[in-house]
């Protein structure tokens, strides 16, 4: 009868530790936002906006624009080349980030429609998309008076007129609007982010918040090298 005392043999099989409070809200909380959003946001409208902020798009596009430019417009060195130098920064930046913090995606993520370009892809702190779009909006803001000054040297009857119909002629106003166009752009692809499973609200986050500081530390830079 003395086995009958003997406690329980204990399990081999291996436990994870259970994961902080602050990665358990987050994973509730992008849920949530998930499952709000699902019913009546297009999921085909949801991978545009993956497509126009995914790097394999993005890049090809700004370094088109900054040689389209003219050498001598302000535009080229104060927003297409931040635009072309920024999308290298971020690349090599988010994906070290990844590399480092090795997050998994969400679960309920559609992984089948999704095209990893490296292994790194799969891990999904912090949203890369996040930190384009948002150095995107970044720069555009900074560049505002660098943008009006180059339309105002422009001798182009046909954008002119497009300004004196959509904004009754005043350069700054429509300036104004396409940079606030260019923000809610980037709010919408950073919610879709969640919205479509790829990644939790804490990745989308900081991911802009990085875009926020690789926009500032590009063009930082480039004011440096003016001086040189």
């Amino acid at each position: 009868m003395g086995h009958l005392n003997q406690p329980p043999p204990k399990s081999t099989a291996a436990t994870s530790p259970p994961q902080p409070f602050l990665l358990r809200l987050d994973a509730a909380v992008s849920l949530h936002v998930h499952n709000l959003t699902k019913p009546f946001a297009p999921r085909l409208l949801l991978r545009f906006l993956e497509l126009l902020a995914d790097f394999r798009f993005f890049f090809p596009v700004s370094v088109a624009l900054l040689l389209a430019c003219p050498y001598s417009s302000p535009l080229r060195r104060h927003l297409f080349l931040p635009l072309a130098l920024c999308s290298l920064l971020d690349l090599i930046f988010i994906a070290l980030l990844k590399l480092i913090v090795r997050r998994s995606r969400p679960t309920y993520s559609h992984h089948g429609d999704y095209n990893a370009v490296v292994p790194v892809d799969h891990f999904s702190f912090p949203s890369g998309h996040s930190s384009r779009v948002f150095f995107v909006a970044s720069i555009f803001s900074f560049s505002k008076l660098r943008m009006v000054d180059a339309i105002a040297d422009l001798h182009h009857p046909r954008l002119f007129m497009i300004i004196d119909n959509w904004f009754g002629g005043e350069v700054v106003f429509a300036i104004n609007a396409v940079v606030t166009a260019v923000w809610a752009w980037a709010s919408a692809t950073a919610l879709s982010r969640i919205a479509l499973g790829r990644h939790y609200v804490l990745d989308v986050f900081f991911g802009a918040c990085f875009g926020v500081l690789e926009a500032l530390f590009t063009l930082r830079f480039l004011e440096i090298q003016t001086w040189i």
